[in-house]
Parts: structure tokens; sequence; C-alpha cells
């Protein structure tokens, strides 16, 4: 077991389906070579470092389709960012749930979401960017909306598998990520009972919860020894997901010797982003043991 919590001080006041990857892509670039990619990179190290200059996104790919609070069917849609020119196969893949407080304002093309995905993709995973069902008023009914949300991200998940080859994924090493609402959702998910047949944990090797730690008492869970390892994100001023209740999950999962660790942010409140650079790094880290592993 293995239990972490940095602290990153604050200096300044300030953060089935087939795929069709021609009809919804475009690259990214910054300074990138002929090849899309650093061929000199010295000591850096992928999946640690970013090496890549130029990525690769796939937008708006249908993986599933859903009915709405409301009774209308509305179709799941994801994005997909890899590193550009990659020939590498078998690649770990981050799934990405965005946040919002599960409302209809929000979806995958959230900016925080499309920025560490972008981050991870320059490190050579493969990260996908995936909608799923939201309300006008989810406090209404919290458990439904919940519930809608995992089934969505667990669709997600078949698709994922059932395109690993399309993808050159590593179906064996996926990790689950989610920002505030997200975190929240990949919580739940992540640490549901393994005996709900319409759960596949497979596969499932991580969790990166950015500053969406459920109050306990939201919990839908009995953590385990076999618990997915888990890495927080928080800032210690947050109103919104309150420090404690990150605080109060470590102790839960250092209690069944899940490996976790949480990076506090000194000062920060909801939503931190400014500090991606930095805590984007204690997550490289800590993922590059999990994936080495495997």
């Amino acid at each position: 077991m293995e239990q972490k919590i940095l602290r990153l001080l604050v200096f300044t006041v300030v953060a089935g389906i087939t795929i069709n990857f021609a009809t919804a892509s475009e690259t990214e670039s910054a300074n990138a070579d002929s090849s899309g990619k650093k061929l000199n990179q010295g000591n850096l190290v992928r999946y640690l470092d970013p090496i890549f200059d130029e990525i690769e996104i796939q937008k708006d790919i249908v993986f599933g389709e859903s009915v709405t609070f409301a009774g209308n069917t509305e179709k799941l849609l994801l994005d997909v960012y890899s590193p550009a020119n990659d020939e590498k196969k078998n690649r770990p893949v981050i799934v990405w749930a965005h946040g919002g407080g599960f409302k209809t304002k929000y979806d995958k093309s959230q900016g925080y979401i499309v920025a560490i995905a972008k981050q991870f993709a320059q490190r050579g995973y493969v990260c996908l960017s995936v909608n799923y069902r939201v309300r006008e008023n989810p406090g209404e009914d919290m458990s439904g909306t919940l519930d809608d949300a995992m089934e969505d991200v667990i669709s997600g998940l078949h698709w994922l598998r059932n395109n690993s080859n399309e993808l050159n994924i590593d179906k064996d090493r996926i990790v689950l990520g989610g920002g505030s609402a997200g975190g929240f959702l990949i919580a739940n998910l992540c640490y549901k009972n393994a005996d709900d047949p319409s759960w596949n944990k497979l596969g499932i090797i991580g969790l990166v919860n950015l500053w969406g730690a459920p109050d306990l008492k939201w919990k839908t869970w009995e953590l385990t020894k076999n618990t997915s390892p888990t890495i927080m994100v928080h800032g210690t001023e947050d109103k919104g997901a309150p420090f404690s209740n990150a605080e109060k999950l470590l102790v839960e999962l250092k209690a069944k010797g899940v490996k976790c660790e949480l990076v506090a942010i000194e000062g920060a409140g909801h939503t931190p982003v400014d500090h991606m650079d930095d805590f984007a790094k204690n997550i490289s880290h800590f993922l590059y043991d999990l994936i080495s592993s495997k």
C-alpha cells in the first residue's frame, strides 16, 4: 500500500460501433517537426513527459444512444485525442468525464477536460472525452442522474474495448478520469460493486479525480483492497467540493491498502486549472507506475 499527500504552494493569486475518423478529424501543432513528434528528446520519457508536439483530434464520434430524463433519444458522442503520426501499438488510454454539476450547460468540450486530454496525448496516451446524460435539474433526482451518467460511461467503455484495435490501445490499461461532477461520477463508477452484472471492470487500472471527491454520504460503494489505485487533485480552499471530502476518501482508501495520492493545492478553490502544468506531472508519475506494472 502506498499513500501520499503532496501539497503545491500557491505563489500567485489567481485551475460495437466502427470509427469513422475521416469525417471529424483535426490536427493541432506547437512547433512540430515534419514527423509530428520530437525525435531527439534527451532524457524525456514517454508517458512521463510531453514528447509529442502534434496531436490528432477526432470529434463527435457516436458511441451509443440513450433516452433522456425528458423521454428523448439522444446520440452519445465522444472525442479522441492521440499523438499524431505515432506508430506505437497497445497504448494506454484515459477516459475523461467532464464536470458541470450534471447540468445541461456542459459537455465533453469543457475547457479543462480538453486541456488535460491534450496534455496526456502529448505524453503518448490516447484520451477519450465522453458525453453522458445530464439534466436541467439534476438535484431533483441525484440518484437517477448519477445512474444515467454511469450507464453512459459504461457504454463508452464497451465502445472503447470493441474498437481497441482501431485505436491502437491496450484495453488492459484503462484509466478513468474526471473533474468536479465528472470526478464524483468516476469515483462512484470505479468503486462500484463488482458484482453488478452491467459493470465490467476488466482493464481499469487507475482513477484520476480532479476536485470531485464526493461527500461520503453520497457514496454508492464499498472499498476493498482491490479498489482501483486513485490520485486526487484538490484545492484546500474549495467551497464547491470541500477539501475535507478528499481527505476523508484518502483515509478510507489507505485503510483498505489501496495505492493512493492526494495532490493538495494550497489556497486554491474549485477547479484550479492554473496549476495544471504542475499537477499533470504528479498524475503522470502516479500513472507511470501503474502502466509499467502491466
